[in-house]
């Protein structure tokens, strides 16, 4: 359980890492762009194979005085294989078993904040029958990425991609949903949402800030650490790969110019770091602290 669960303190703001569950991607998608040698010379030195980049989902859960805001949902969790198109999918997601060891209940969740639709983010919101597995909650969704999932221009998503919106997003509509729009727009008290389109076009990151101490969730701005050390690496998963790499550079400037910990979705879990930069070159280093 112990490599389920992290927690740290922001401030007064008592901040919980789930790990919903491990996946693996392959670098022809993480890397499209990149020549092979030097893609070589790099996942050898994060001892990584070619077909096998090991990824956590993950989801956080903050709490501060009565509130207690999770954000992003997990995959989701499915008794039963799920049959979409005569294919079976099993989603296995564990954020709402873990829910209980770190002490909380699915209806004590007050907030739920979404980064964005994919289904890694999206699928713990209903459960298979339905319902909503935190009905006590406001959600709170970039109008952004609202147009874009319910418009024709996301018409080219992948089929799956559309089902997860549909039966988990959609539903939201006439409940306790708010749609806010902009940038570095703040939501509750000591959180406030990032612009970073590229990824998906209402794509956000999120600051979260108590006392003198801040932490930078980047949602799936960056995919793997060479994403930072290699701008230009463009990955299978970007919708616009000239807006993400700006969004990158717009979140590596924050993070370095306020000493932010930076928590990434799917890093190595817990996924926690800080940003180094040498010259003009841009870092990685793992650490809670």
């Amino acid at each position: 359980m112990d490599d389920e669960i992290v927690t740290i303190k922001i401030g007064k703001i008592t901040c919980t890492i789930f790990r919903d569950l491990m996946f693996k991607y392959l670098t022809k998608d993480f890397f499209i762009n990149a020549k092979q040698a030097e893609l070589d010379q790099s996942i050898n030195k994060y001892h990584i194979a070619a077909d096998n980049i090991p990824s956590p989902f993950i989801a956080v859960l903050l709490q501060q005085d009565d509130k207690k805001i999770l954000i992003d949902t997990g995959i989701g969790f499915l008794e039963e294989p799920m049959i979409f198109r005569g294919e079976a999918y099993v989603f296995k997601g564990r954020v709402q078993q873990l829910l209980l060891p770190a002490k909380y209940k699915e209806e004590d969740i007050t907030d739920v904040i979404i980064t964005h639709f994919h289904p890694d983010h999206i699928g713990g919101i209903h459960n298979g029958a339905g319902t909503l597995n935190f009905p006590n909650a406001q959600f709170y969704i970039h109008e952004d990425e609202w147009a874009y999932w319910h418009s024709s221009p996301s018409d080219g998503q992948p089929a799956l991609f559309e089902h997860f919106v549909e039966t988990n997003i959609t539903l939201l509509k006439n409940l306790n949903l708010h749609l806010y729009k902009g940038d570095f727009t703040q939501l509750l008290p000591g959180i406030t949402a990032v612009k970073v389109e590229g990824h998906t076009p209402g794509q956000i990151a999120l600051t979260i800030h108590s006392e003198k101490e801040h932490l930078l969730y980047i949602s799936d701005a960056f995919l793997h650490p060479l994403h930072i050390e290699r701008l230009d690496w463009q990955t299978n998963y970007d919708l616009d790969h000239e807006k993400a790499k700006q969004s990158r550079i717009k979140l590596l400037e924050l993070a370095y110019k306020e000493n932010m910990l930076v928590n990434a979705f799917h890093f190595n879990f817990p996924g926690l770091g800080r940003i180094d930069k040498k010259g003009n070159n841009w870092g990685w280093s793992f650490t809670n602290k």
